[in-house]
């Protein structure tokens, strides 16, 4: 019962209770209800209350080998099934209840922030982080055998499931990301990088299904892979930034797999075509940060994004909001496309990336200047002052008094309340696409920044696609992130001293 489990806590029993359960691993029956205790509590969005000895039973419970020849065994997991269709639990396989499965759930349910910030080191110390590792590289094997959706979304989500775990215990943690990169010869990069060309070849095919599918079990089944897909990918990105920020080693590492960043790079150019437009902006930064990581202190992955060629169809024009050009959109509807994103004409023509990406900073950076006019005309158009209709004043026995208006006003009044808030709605519709345009097109420059330097056949080939030639479009919108980074973050950060590098260099070019 949700009570009692909250008295627990209360209490501090929680603790107290697993020290005495220290040697449950030695007993497989206990061993099963102590992995299933431990995966009910952690349904709670809650604190787990753990300490390091907890954690401690947790991974050795995780360790065990699956026990057949206990007699009683069959009737402890039908009991567990029973109290586990009480709680959330939307990833555990309720055929497959094992000590080491309910332990491994329970792991991958725990963050540093649930856990606290000693959680990072400890899981390092006491072997967790091998096993969730190990999960990764089963979960992306298996999706190259999965061919049924709802295995290929398991695995998906499985792999993404580990992956944040990943994430958020490398934050800040050199330690970690160097045992990361290190372990079994970067096991992890190399399944990273797997599972990443795998999201891109799918995200295409699902999610460009899910739009132009009609029927409706077709499309349920393709949302859901659509969506784990989208998930993964975030994850995956995430934890390559993580081991690749101010950290050459891991950039080296990373920057060695096969494809990884070409396809690093269509996660920027190509992916987000087939993305719903709230969906974009993640994947479009995540990419950029992570080239940023892998060029900034490796030459040899300069050179090898330099060298990469795209496809020049499929780079996007301007993206306008659906809400924002809505004729436009119908327009397109009429003519029997439903596109939502502008393309050029299909070519087979290639184009180089450092061409494409600067393409693509310059349509950011337009579309930034519109939102942010867009935003200006909504808010110089200020509402008029209107003569109050409601009534009148009246001279009655020789005095002024005010005289309500036999018409009902209200419903008027409530037309200029919708409108009012109407109008500020698209201020700040305006306002969030015009920040996240901006922000793309400051990481791009930055991209941009960082391949140019100390190389001037990189430099003349960036000036030469910029207009004029002037790198000062690049360098003032460097600077409003600079300066909206010195407003929001602590002065100082290796980030803030990246971008002052690099807007010195332009400068000087």
């Amino acid at each position: 019962m949700p009570s009692f489990r909250m008295h627990l806590r209360a209490r501090g029993k929680v603790a107290q209770m697993f020290n005495m359960l220290s040697d449950a691993p030695q007993h497989p029956n206990l061993a099963l209800c102590t992995a299933a205790l431990l995966y009910i509590l952690s349904r709670d969005r809650l604190n787990m209350d753990l300490d390091r000895a907890c954690l401690e039973l947790m991974i050795r419970l995780l360790e065990l080998e699956q026990d057949e020849s206990e007699d009683h065994q069959s009737k402890v997991k039908e009991k567990i099934q029973k109290l586990c269709e009480t709680v959330h639990n939307k990833h555990l396989d309720l055929d497959n209840i094992t000590t080491g499965h309910l332990a491994m759930e329970t792991l991958l349910s725990l963050t540093s922030k649930r856990a606290g910030d000693w959680f990072k080191e400890e899981l390092r110390l006491l072997g967790g982080l091998d096993h969730i590792i190990d999960k990764v590289k089963e979960c992306v094997e298996n999706l190259d055998t999965d061919d049924d959706n709802e295995n290929l979304v398991a695995s998906l989500w499985g792999a993404e499931r580990c992956l944040r775990v990943l994430e958020s215990v490398t934050v800040h943690n050199p330690e970690n990301q160097s045992y990361l990169i290190a372990y079994k010869d970067s096991q992890l990069i190399i399944s990273s990088a797997r599972a990443l060309r795998h999201c891109e070849s799918m995200i295409q095919l699902y999610c460009h299904h899910v739009t132009n599918s009609g029927a409706t079990s077709t499309h349920s089944n393709h949302s859901n892979v659509a969506k784990a897909v989208e998930d993964c990918m975030r994850a995956v990105l995430g934890v390559m930034l993580n081991l690749t920020h101010d950290n050459e080693w891991g950039s080296t590492k990373t920057g060695e797999q096969d494809e990884l960043i070409i396809t690093v790079l269509n996660s920027v150019l190509k992916v987000p075509q087939f993305l719903p437009q709230e969906q974009r902006f993640d994947i479009r930064v995540l990419g950029l940060g992570l080239l940023i990581n892998l060029v900034e202190y490796s030459s040899r992955n300069r050179h090898c994004l330099v060298e990469l060629n795209v496809d020049s169809s499929c780079l996007p024009e301007t993206e306008k909001d659906e809400k924002m050009e809505g004729v436009k959109q119908e327009q397109k509807v009429d003519e029997g496309t439903d596109d939502k994103t502008q393309k050029r004409p299909d070519t087979n023509e290639k184009a180089s990336a450092l061409s494409a990406l600067v393409q693509f900073f310059l349509e950011r950076e337009r579309a930034a200047i519109l939102a942010e006019a867009q935003a200006d005309n909504i808010i110089s158009e200020a509402p008029k002052s209107q003569a109050d209709d409601s009534g009148q004043w009246q001279v009655t026995s020789g005095e002024m008094q005010w005289v309500a208006s036999e018409n009902n006003t209200d419903d008027k009044k409530e037309k200029e309340e919708e409108e009012e808030e109407l109008d500020f709605n698209k201020v700040l519709q305006h306002a969030g696409k015009h920040m996240e345009d901006s922000i793309v097109a400051s990481y791009t420059a930055l991209l941009l920044g960082c391949v140019c330097q100390d190389s001037p056949v990189n430099v003349k080939a960036v000036r030469e696609s910029l207009p004029k030639g002037d790198f000062s479009i690049m360098t003032e919108m460097l600077k409003k992130f600079l300066n909206f980074m010195n407003l929001t973050c602590a002065v100082g950060t290796t980030g803030q001293k990246s971008i002052s590098r690099v807007i010195d260099y332009l400068e000087r070019c």
